[in-house]
């Protein structure tokens, strides 16, 4: 284990209509103008945008909206919600949705207080200053609500990029299980592929000696083998929808991080650069047919945490080292199918060659991407095969 320090500030509000509340919290801040940013129709549908106007009238704090964030959030609004910030003069960002809405309102965090925020995610420019932002979960999956980073898409290119600071980590979420009720079957799915994600890509770090969290991400994501299929099929039970809820925050709010700063994160990169980012599917879609492929590959030059993920994780216990690791994979796979998601290109449709000639002219570089696998340029290539 490494050494390592931990602080998460975003406050947990968690539980049915609790974001009755939310205005109290912005008050709290100091903040007198808000910005609400929210995704599609459906938070309008439900009354949840005009529960949280009607609570931000009621304490006297203006506000401002902004709706149309969809999965795979774009520049475009991104810059458009800054432009919106900076002419209303808000000092607060109030994200309703799920990540994709919490992303782009913490970018446009950042834009209200610089002149050219785009050079953030390109340049890698750090961070120095951005408003305060607050997020009300409606989506469980990517954990952004309480994470320090933000994904966004330019629709231009297909490239998707990212920057992360603590400034821009939410200083509330508002985690309602009951907002979820609704969502689509298909959506829920996506989600549970992300959280699923987050917890593997901690899992298989280079560091030795983390036996306490690695016991802590087997359990969550043994929790989530366990409620997917069910919560997938009723998303409007309460108590399992509160589960996956609890399972998105704990996946990315940094405390399975402790000790092993170092982390894989390969499968995130490809997926994000040519599954979602230039096929433009839903990131979960990507992620089920990315990692069981990345779990192949690297099985074959580096398998001991594979081998420690198929005895403790997947609980294969039959069969030499090999045997367990394809079981190990097959058991994903199964899974993923069984919450109704897709484990190939073909069956997504996409064409092998659309999607190895993005990345041969995307990645240029002789860099490896990963923390644990370390792919390079040809290797990528070779999952990619294993993924049609």
């Amino acid at each position: 284990m490494l050494n390592f320090e931990y602080q998460n500030a975003c406050e947990i509000v968690f539980g049915e209509r609790s974001e009755a509340e939310i205005a109290v919290r912005i008050k709290k801040l100091g903040s007198k103008k808000v910005l609400v940013l929210f995704g599609g129709s459906s938070a309008r549908k439900s009354g949840l945008i005009d529960r949280i106007f009607v609570s931000l009238k009621a304490l006297s704090i203006s506000y401002v909206s902004l709706g149309g964030v969809r999965a795979n959030p774009s520049k475009a609004l991104l810059l458009e919600g800054v432009a919106l910030a900076k002419a209303e003069k808000v000092d607060f960002v109030l994200a309703v949705g799920g990540g994709s809405t919490i992303d782009t309102a913490k970018g446009i965090a950042v834009g209200a207080k610089t002149a050219d925020v785009w050079k953030f995610y390109t340049k890698g420019k750090a961070i120095t200053k951005a408003l305060p932002v607050g997020a009300v979960l409606t989506i469980p999956a990517a954990g952004s609500e309480c994470s320090t980073a933000s994904v966004i898409r330019d629709e231009n290119s297909g490239l998707k990029y990212c920057v992360g600071s603590e400034l821009i980590r939410p200083k509330f979420a508002f985690i309602n299980p009951a907002l979820c009720a609704t969502l689509p079957n298909e959506q829920v799915a996506n989600g549970i592929s992300d959280i699923l994600a987050h917890l593997l890509e901690r899992y298989f770090s280079p560091q030795t000696n983390v036996t306490v969290t690695d016991k802590l991400i087997t359990g969550a994501i043994q929790a989530v083998f366990a409620i997917g299929k069910s919560v997938r099929d009723n998303p409007s039970d309460y108590d399992l929808m509160s589960e996956l809820c609890l399972a998105g925050t704990i996946a990315h709010n940094d405390m399975l991080d402790m000790g092993r700063p170092e982390q894989d994160w390969g499968s995130h990169q490809i997926e994000n650069a040519l599954l979602s980012g230039v096929c433009d599917i839903a990131h979960g879609e990507g992620l089920a047919i990315i990692f069981p492929a990345w779990l192949k590959l690297v099985a074959v030059k580096k398998p001991g945490k594979i081998l420690q993920f198929a005895e403790e994780v997947m609980l294969v216990t039959d069969g030499a080292h090999c045997e367990k690791i394809a079981a190990a994979i097959a058991k994903l796979e199964y899974f993923y199918k069984s919450i109704g998601l897709e484990t190939t290109l073909s069956g997504m449709n996409i064409p092998l060659e659309k999607v190895k000639n993005a990345a041969a002219a995307i990645n240029n570089s002789k860099s490896a991407v990963g923390g644990y696998g370390l792919l390079n340029k040809k290797e990528i290539l070779k999952l990619l095969e294993l993924a049609e």
